[in-house]
């Protein structure tokens, strides 16, 4: 009570100590929270882009001809690696879609996929749903896709292109086509001889889903079950033999079974470890962990950067609180030298002291985080408004601009309470080393 009492009595001096302390600690949480806030909008963008989860994995037999190949076994030992959950093999071929009259204008990308492996992707529909383990006869399209019908024959005039072709989905019809036309004739194409080789029956597929239009991994391909793709690849790869010879489409091959495997990992932990270990074992892996960690490093530095320049906004506040508790002493010389001759205790009048250092750094650390929450809710409603390109820069393109999470607010409280402990313990070993005499003496 004596130290509180204090404290009123110089309420300007206490209320500019206090200030200080205030902008203190504001000022090194909202540093910070630009920090954590880009660190944020960084893991937002990537997560928005590409699962933080999947690692890309390809064949690396340019580099190193001995590297393993992607097929069967590799997914097996892949799936053994500690950490995931499952290796999905991207399997696509090219092939036209047919609508009534209406034909892509060039061979699409045909991917096959089953439930389980959609559902372990994540993948999402806008309209429609995705095709369950059930449905041996559907297809999946991406947006962009539905610009690319025109009628047989005729070529898309990009100048002045035909609007998207809707399909109601659930009903209508498609036909994957995989053969192959002569540019210009529209018949289908002919072997090395000249001889026109018959296109195999195209297969009937059902509008089942439409990729939403941020979906923009699926926005140019479209989906079907599994076992429908491997019917269709085998008959493609008979087609091919007849059209280009015995090779068929050999000449591209490598010995790789899977352009590409999707590898997904359990969780964000094990994602660099399981990269690691694909790497070891000669494959090519990438992963949008990697790019989030070096963003986190640059973020960390930028944090370190903001929050010393904060800091020295505390340090200040710390050097303003020693200075009032030294003024205080001068003033309160004769009180001091009284509570010593009435039989006061040291440690008392040390605690006194410190009290209020305390006191005057909690308050303050109080009053700045409730401050700095009222300024970053300011600084993310009005301050991309106000300074646009400044702090999108900040934001990273993000939702928030500053992002003040409870630990930091609890961190700047105590911390901005230590540091009222620590300016005043000096103060107060001075008073404690008065002497009494002395002390009454001097007034």
């Amino acid at each position: 009570m004596m130290s509180v009492r204090s404290l009123w009595r110089r309420k300007l001096r206490t209320f500019l100590t206090i200030l200080g302390v205030v902008i203190g600690a504001s000022s090194i949480i909202l540093m910070l929270s630009l920090g954590i806030a880009m660190d944020s909008n960084f893991k937002e963008q990537m997560q928005n882009m590409q699962s933080l989860t999947l690692i890309e994995v390809s064949p690396n037999n340019w580099e190193d001809p001995n590297a393993p190949k992607l097929d069967d076994k590799a997914l097996e030992a892949m799936e053994k690696i500690e950490g995931v959950q499952m290796a999905i093999p991207i399997r696509s071929i090219n092939a036209y879609l047919e609508f009534g009259k209406y034909r892509t204008s060039w061979q699409v990308e045909v991917r096959g996929l089953s439930a389980e492996e959609m559902q372990i992707l994540g993948y999402k529909v806008g309209e429609g749903t995705l095709f369950g383990p059930t449905d041996a006869n559907a297809i999946l399209l991406g947006k962009e896709l539905c610009r690319e019908f025109v009628k047989k024959g005729q070529e898309i005039n990009w100048r002045n292109p035909p609007p998207p072709m809707e399909f109601e989905v659930g009903e209508d019809v498609l036909k994957v086509d995989i053969g192959e036309y002569a540019w210009g004739t529209n018949e289908p194409a002919s072997d090395q001889d000249g001889n026109q080789i018959e296109v195999p029956k195209a297969a009937r597929v059902t509008v089942m889903g439409m990729f939403p239009d941020e979906d923009w991994e699926n926005n140019y391909s479209c989906i079907i079950p599994v076992e429908l793709f491997d019917k269709l690849k085998e008959e493609q790869e008979k087609y091919q033999k007849k059209l280009y010879g015995e090779e068929g489409n050999g000449r591209y091959n490598d010995g790789n079974k899977y352009r590409n495997v999707r590898v997904k990992v359990i969780d964000e932990d094990h994602v660099l470890s399981v990269q690691q270990a694909l790497n070891d074992a000669g494959y090519r892996a990438y992963s949008p962990m990697e790019y989030l960690e070096e963003m986190k490093k640059a973020s960390n530095s930028i944090q370190v950067m903001l929050g010393g320049i904060g800091a020295i906004s505390l340090v200040v506040a710390a050097i303003g609180i020693t200075n009032t508790m030294m003024m205080s002493i001068y003033e309160r010389t004769k009180e001091i030298g009284v509570m010593k001759v009435i039989g006061a205790k040291l440690t008392d009048i040390k605690k006194m002291f410190l009290v209020e250092a305390l006191l005057i750094g909690a308050i303050g650390g109080a009053v700045g985080v409730a401050f700095s929450y009222a300024l970053s809710y300011l600084l993310n409603k009005f301050g991309p408004q106000i300074a646009g390109e400044m702090f999108s820069m900040l934001g990273s393109g993000g939702t928030n601009v500053s992002i003040i999470p409870p630990w930091l607010a609890l961190a700047a409280l105590i911390f901005s309470t230590i540091i009222g402990l620590i300016s005043g313990y000096f103060p107060a070993r001075r008073a404690m080393g008065l002497s009494a005499l002395s002390a009454i003496r001097t007034e």
